[in-house]
Formats: structure tokens, sequence, C-alpha cells
């Protein structure tokens, strides 16, 4: 069931648990003010339900806090719900108007794609009409929920300790044994508004406790995996065989069911604990200063002995409060700090908090760190807090950097100044001893890169026009049957499996083809003496080499002559693929850093996912979200056709720091 939809039904059991507060009586003033909240939430304007919630509050009765704390689960679950289609929506739509674009040009040589072009003129109807709707509902909600937070969690520090406690003991018994995931995450969310002295203590153990069920569910999926990962490879030798056609459809499902039953758990786990992160910070700005110091030094030691992700999350937690007196602690913590990835988050979460008084340390230690992990964070953070101080120290950067830290640098630079001189420091220097004196940081809503014209030329590796100075590269392509179809969109352009496949005509060249060319290019444009290796994925995934190579003349030859030889069949197995790779760069999870092989993948496909334990956009994301934290490699996806899954693949990108191409 898609996770949208558990979370819609998430609240329901929580808001009739919370709403059974005895109330006085049907004649009092409360209960009447009940009916008009009841009311108002269900049919009123935002006015009408700001009104009705001033009429409860002003009551002061204790009852009404498992009223107020129902209905704000219940929009926290609908605004986050919204939220979610919105951005699935927005990238679909954005992807199909430069697909429309694209096919208007194709018309203006060949009138036979006109009838194309109208349909999917009408998809984008649909999809705009459909996130207009949705756009809507975050409009209505957002504003109703920052209301109703506030209010719930001023009501809620106005009550007496007993009977809050009583309150917060509800929602931690949904926390604890909710029916279902939703319950669960509606239930922390809540807690972040109400939770009184010691609360964010409470989800600090949380996150610890759930990292440790979600670690025990790690363990066993590798042996789980082993019988699936068979299934693929022989489907994927059947395919060969037969052209595709496969008989083990049947069996594959029975054999993944329990595999992908607790992947989806591990991920779940894994958003479970953001929540908390969240809702912890929350909590934090509730406390007195007296038991604020109490549960910072907790929380401080917890921490300390946390794994799995659980330390990353806590630090996270103490960031988001946004207080001085924790964002000092963190600021003291950085400077001793010995593990290269906590370095990494306290950079993160200090960045997050935009705390200036961090400024200082970051460039200077942070951006001349050790670790290329922690360096690569401290640029992300000074391009977040558009520090116009960095601009220079950035520049001096790209004297000393090489490989994808020299892009990293380069691309905070443009970031901070909408300039690109790529990475030419001469370039920049001259730029900036000419506008230092009245340059200002533009926003960074504001910033569209411009490309210079004294550095046009692309440098490094470059495939599909994502580029990069990276000596350390994985190429994952998609070898899946449609990868055989034409680039060029006539009756099919979504790879509908009902209609026929558009196939090359004439000059026409298929996707593979198109793969190929690229890839070859990228190949002949990585220096000697760079690490990589090539994964393949379409039933199966397996590698070119068991190793990385290291890249001389003789191997670019032999990767050349191999890339010229593929061939595409089977289907699209994205998370199997995903895996592979993260597994092959050295990419570990965890609160350690894993100082990983690889530091920049370039991840291709033309369609969605249709194989793999999992085919859900946002179970894969949060798979590859967590692997990497601790790694930080660079994610750059490249998506061919009209069938891709444009929300997957931007997402995949934005949230691995890649870049994402559309052809």
């Amino acid at each position: 069931m898609p996770l949208r939809f558990l979370a819609l039904l998430s609240t329901l059991a929580l808001l009739v648990s919370l709403a059974k507060a005895a109330i006085p009586g049907p004649d009092t003033d409360y209960q009447v003010a009940v009916s008009a909240f009841h009311k108002a939430t269900a049919t009123g304007s935002l006015e009408d339900r700001r009104v009705a919630l001033d009429a409860l509050v002003s009551l002061g009765e204790p009852a009404a806090l498992g009223l107020l704390s129902g209905e704000l689960g219940r929009v926290s679950t609908r605004l986050r719900e919204s939220g979610d289609e919105v951005h699935r929506l927005r990238y679909a739509a954005e992807r199909k108007r430069q697909f429309i674009d694209e096919l208007k040009l194709r018309v203006e040589k060949d009138s036979s794609l006109g009838h194309s072009l109208k349909g999917q003129e009408e998809k984008l109807s649909e999809l705009e009409r459909k996130l207009d709707k949705q756009q809507q509902h975050v409009a209505d909600y957002g504003p109703w929920h920052a209301t109703l937070g506030e209010a719930t969690a001023k009501f809620a520090t106005e009550l007496s300790s007993s009977k809050r406690k009583r309150v917060e003991k509800d929602v931690w018994n949904d926390i604890d044994d909710g029916q279902t995931f939703g319950d669960r995450l509606a239930a922390i969310e809540i807690l972040g508004y109400i939770g009184g002295d010691g609360s964010a203590i409470a989800l600090g153990k949380l996150i610890g406790s759930l990292t440790k069920e979600r670690a025990s569910l790690e363990r066993k999926l590798p042996k789980l995996m082993k019988e699936v990962r068979k299934l693929e490879k022989r489907m994927q030798e059947e395919n060969v065989k037969t052209g595709g056609r496969t008989s083990m459809g049947a069996q594959y499902a029975r054999a993944k069911a329990e595999a992908a039953q607790m992947q989806r758990a591990i991920v779940r786990f894994g958003y479970l604990c953001d929540a908390a992160s969240v809702a912890g910070g929350l909590a934090l700005c509730h406390e007195e200063p007296a038991t604020l110091e109490k549960s910072l030094r907790k929380l401080l030691s917890t921490q300390k002995k946390s794994r799995g992700g659980a330390r990353r999350r806590i630090l996270a937690l103490l960031g988001s409060s946004g207080l001085e007196p924790v964002l000092a602690a963190l600021r003291e913590l950085l400077k001793v700090e010995k593990e290269a990835a906590g370095r990494a988050f306290l950079v993160q979460a200090l960045a997050g908090a935009g705390d200036l008084n961090f400024v200082e340390w970051l460039l200077g230690a942070s951006l001349a760190d050790e670790s290329w992990f922690v360096r690569s964070s401290a640029y992300q953070a000074a391009a977040e807090m558009r520090l116009k101080a960095a601009i220079p120290l950035l520049i001096e950067r790209l004297d000393v950097e090489e490989g994808r830290l020299r892009t990293d640098a380069q691309e905070a630079l443009s970031s901070l100044t909408a300039m690109n001189f790529r990475t030419s420091a001469i370039l920049w220097r001259r730029w900036w001893d000419e506008n230092e004196a009245e340059f200002e940081v533009p926003p960074l809503a504001e910033v569209f890169i411009k490309a210079s014209l004294e550095a046009r030329e692309r440098v490094g590796t470059t495939f599909f026009g994502i580029s990069t100075e990276s000596r350390r590269v994985l190429f994952v392509l998609d070898l899946s049957g449609s990868m055989d179809f034409s680039m060029i969109p006539r009756n099919n352009p979504d790879d509908d499996p009902s209609r026929p496949y558009d196939e090359p005509k004439g000059k026409e060249r298929s996707r593979l083809q198109e793969a190929r060319t690229a890839l070859n290019k990228a190949i002949g444009g990585t220096e000697d003496g760079a690490v990589f290796n090539i994964v393949f994925y379409a039933s199966d995934v397996w590698a070119w080499e068991d190793d990385l190579v290291e890249m001389d003349s003789e191997t670019r030859s032999e990767a050349q002559r191999m890339i010229e030889k593929l061939d595409a069949v089977g289907g699209t197995n994205i998370y199997g693929a995903l895996a592979f790779a993260l597994d092959m760069a050295g990419a570990e999870g965890g609160d350690e850093w894993s100082r990983p092989e690889i530091d920049t993948i370039f991840f291709l496909t033309d369609g969605r996912p249709s194989l793999g334990i999992t085919t859900d956009p946002d179970e894969i994301l949060g798979f590859v979200r967590d692997l990497n934290a601790s790694a930080g490699i660079v994610i750059h996806t490249i998506g061919l056709s009209g069938a891709q899954d444009a929300y997957l693949l931007r997402s995949l990108a934005e949230q691995n720091g890649g870049k994402y191409s559309a052809l």
C-alpha cells in the first residue's frame, strides 16, 4: 500500500483515542466549543478554524489537549501526503513540458508526430490539474498546521504536569504500539508539539531503539537476498535465450516477498528516526533553561555512544532546535571531534541552523579538513549559508583540490555568485578582483548559473552533459529490453506495454546506441590513473570487472570495445543496481566515514523500476539516502525517454549531491 495512503489512515485510531477525554457535559461552554471546533475543521475556512480554535483554548479545559493533538496529527498527515504528491507531480509535469518542447521541434520536421504531441499535451493538462489540486491542499493545510501546532504547544505548556503527562502517555502508546506505520509516525510528530520536560531525551532514546531494531533486520536481509539474486540471474539468462520472455515471474514474486517486506520495514524505521529527530528538536524548544541544560548533557552523552545512523540523527535533533546553548555545545564538539563523519554531521547540523557563530571555524578548519567528506560538506555549507567571505577561500581551494572535490568547490562558487568559470582559479580571481567591492551574494532562489564565454569547454569526465573532475567514477547502465527502443518518440512515447513500441527507423538511433556513444566519450575523457568500473543491470545486475580498474590506454580501449558489444534484454532492476553500485563504491551506512573508493556515480535508465525487492520510488530513495549519508558519494542521474520516472531520478540526484539530466 502506498505510503501516503497509510499516512492518511494513520491518525484515525490516534484521533479517536485522544478525543476520548472526558467532556464535562452536553450543555457546557466547553461542549459548545468542541462542537464548533469539529464543524470548523470539517467544513470551515481557515479563519473559521482559527476562531473556533481560539474559543476552545480560551476555556482552559485540560481535555482539549487530546482533541487538539488528534487534529494536529490528522493535519500533519494530510499536509505530508499532499506535499509529497506535489513533489511527484511537479517533477513529472516539468519533465513532460520539456518532453513536449522537444516533440514540437520534431513535429516541425515530421508532421506524423502530431498525434503523439496531442496525446502528451493532454497528459500534461491532467498532471497540471492534479498538481493544482494538491498545491491548493498544501496552501490550505500549511497555515492551519502552523497555527494549530503553535496553539497546541502553548496550551500544553500551560497545563499542570500531571494532566499533560496523561496525554503524553496516550501518544507514547501509539509510538510504541501503533497498529500501523502511519500511527507511529503521526504520534512522533505530535510529541514534538506537546512533549514536556524529558521528551527530547526520550525521543533521542527512541532513535537509538529504532536503530537497533533496524540493524537486526539488516543483519537478516542478506540471507534472504541470496535466493532473490539467484533468481534474478536465472531470469536474466532466460531473458537472453527467449528474447525477453520469462516463465519465472510467479516464483520470483514468492521468493522476494519476505525480503521485500523486510526492506520496507528497514526503510520505515529510517523514516521514524527522522521524524523523532525533528520532533526532538522541537521538544527542546519548549524546555526551561535548567531542564534544557540537563537534556543537552544527556543527549550529548547519548550521541557519543550511538551507532548505525542514530548519532547522525541525534546531532541533527540538536541542531534543528536552533537554540544558542545547544549550538554552542555543538561548536565545541566540532573542535574536538575525531571521527570524520561526525565532523561532517556537525557541519551539516550547524549550517542547517544558520549558526553565524560557526562561520569562522567553517571557513578555517572545516574547509581545510583532512577528510574530503568534511571538506565537501563545508563547501556545501558555505553555499547554503550564502557566505560572501567564503568566495576568495573557495577560489584558493581550486588550486589545492583535485578530482571531485575541485568540482565541489567550483559548484559552491557558482551557487554563491551565479557565475561559472569552471575550475579555472585564474578566471575566478580575475572576476573577483573586479567585482568584490560591490558584489552581493544573490539569494539561492535567484541563482541561475551562467556559463562564462571564457570557459565554456567541459573538463574531465562528461556523461550526457554532466561533468566532473572526479578520478573515482562508477557508471551504472540500464540494459533492459526497452533500451532497444528509438530515441525518437512516435506512437508510444510512454513505453505503454499495451501498444507497439517505437522501434528505430531509418537513421534513428536506439537508446542503447545513444548510451554507448555517451559512455565511450565519458571513458575517453577519464584521465589515466583514475579508478572506475561499469555496472550493468536489467533483470540481474553485474559488473564489467569484479574490482575497480585503473584507467590507462589499454583498459580504456578494452572498455570501449566491450561497450560496442552491449545488448539490451530484460527488466529494470533499479533497486538492485543501486545496491550493487553503492556496495562496490564502498558505502557502508552507519555513523563512521567509510572512506569509499568511488566518490561519483553516474546512473542511467530509460524507464521505471519493474524488478528488485522493491519498485517503490520512496523506498529506493530512503534506502540510498541512509546508506550514503556517511559516505558522501555524489550520484548523478540520466533519464532517457518519456517513460522515465522523473520524480525518482531527480530526487535521487538532489538527495545525493548530484545533477539530473533528462533526454
